[in-house]
């Protein structure tokens, strides 16, 4: 680790890792999450702070997307009904 000034603010960084598995049943399950936390071990012998989660991810819904995909456009009205009148005064 190098010295810093003490003008110089402390930066804060997290990293993430997103691991997706399929599995039949909760043994398969708890298998992966097993081999997970087995993984995150060697992590934590580095970065002690290091955090795990393990949750069930629930189906999409038509329409639906994950972070980063884009949907299509919402259509906003953008018009009213029925244009106002305007006079010069």
């Amino acid at each position: 680790m190098t010295a810093r000034s003490k003008d110089i603010p402390m930066l804060t960084l997290r990293a993430q890792i997103t691991i997706e598995v399929s599995a039949l049943d909760y043994v398969e399950a708890a298998e992966h999450q097993r081999r997970a936390q087995a993984l995150l071990e060697v992590v934590r012998a580095e970065y002690a702070t290091a955090a795990f989660t393990f949750h069930h991810l629930r189906p999409r819904l038509n329409g639906e997307t994950k972070a980063g995909e884009t949907a299509a456009p919402r259509r906003y009205r953008t018009r009213p009904s029925l244009l106002a009148v305007y006079h010069d005064g």
